[in-house]
């Protein structure tokens, strides 16, 4: 028997009578086998259907979804024709297949952050011009920030992690779509996981949200992978104070060696939000 239910802020589905996820769809740090395997399946493909759109060999399938062996670039583009995959996904598979992004630990990033007297000024010179800016690793872990970010971001200095912070109660007050924000996130995470996914940062992302239910369900229910975000999707915060709702234009610009620089420009005509 299936129902409804809220869970900080996040409508969820539950079913009593629903057996143990399998493993596979848990979130996880993303390998190329296991990937190919939730996409086979979420495309609704049996092994069989799948060898004949790719024209591969049933066993040689099998042995590339349990990451006994690695396929070519030219056996992996077959993989992406047969399931259809938009280019992110095909993207998201091709880094798969590569070796690991190195990344230097966070306390080192945020020393390069802080310690460069150009950098600090720059986000104060960003917060003069009404910007919220924040210098990030490529997990999304908070290096540096100004004041009009951890004032529209309540928390995240505590948190230190946009990911983490947006699944928190913090956010629940101050994200205005938070599903569809929510959704974002672990298509984002997917991509970092698996670009990163030899790094400590990842561990450690993945061991902060990988047990939290919300993440859980919308890791399962879907096979969507984003890098960075539309400018045609604005992140809508609220003010929790005066319930003021602004709209915020994001856009992130890789400063250099695993710093990126994210800013939030407000869009004109930001209104109250009316109950």
């Amino acid at each position: 028997m299936a129902e409804d239910t809220k869970i900080g802020g996040l409508h969820m589905s539950r079913n009593h009578n629903r057996p143990p996820k399998d493993p596979r769809r848990r979130p996880h740090i993303p390998t190329l086998g296991t990937t190919c395997r939730q996409l086979r399946d979420h495309r609704g493909l049996s092994r069989a259907q799948a060898c004949r759109s790719s024209g591969l060999s049933a066993s040689y399938l099998f042995s590339i979804e349990e990451c006994d062996q690695m396929p070519s670039s030219e056996v992996l583009d077959q993989i992406i024709a047969a399931y259809h995959l938009d280019p992110k996904q095909a993207r998201h598979l091709r880094e798969l297949r590569a070796p690991a992004e190195n990344l230097e630990p966070t306390h080192v990033l945020r020393q390069r952050v802080t310690g460069n007297t150009r950098r600090m000024a720059h986000l104060h010179d960003l917060a003069s011009r009404d910007v919220l800016a924040a210098y990030v690793d490529p997990v999304w872990n908070v290096l540096a920030s100004n004041n009009l970010f951890r004032t529209a971001l309540r928390g995240i200095d505590e948190i230190g992690s946009v990911p983490v912070w947006l699944f928190s109660t913090m956010a629940e007050d101050v994200v205005v779509d938070l599903p569809h924000e929510a959704d974002h996130v672990v298509a984002i995470c997917k991509a970092i996981l698996g670009r990163y996914r030899a790094s400590q940062q990842a561990a450690d992302l993945l061991r902060r949200l990988g047990t939290n239910k919300q993440f859980q369900e919308r890791w399962a229910a879907s096979i969507r992978i984003a890098y960075g975000r539309d400018t045609s999707d604005p992140l809508r915060l609220r003010d929790p104070v005066s319930g003021v709702v602004t709209a915020y234009t994001l856009s992130v610009s890789d400063e250099t060696n695993n710093v990126l620089l994210l800013t939030g420009l407000a869009k004109p005509h930001s209104l109250p939000e009316f109950s």
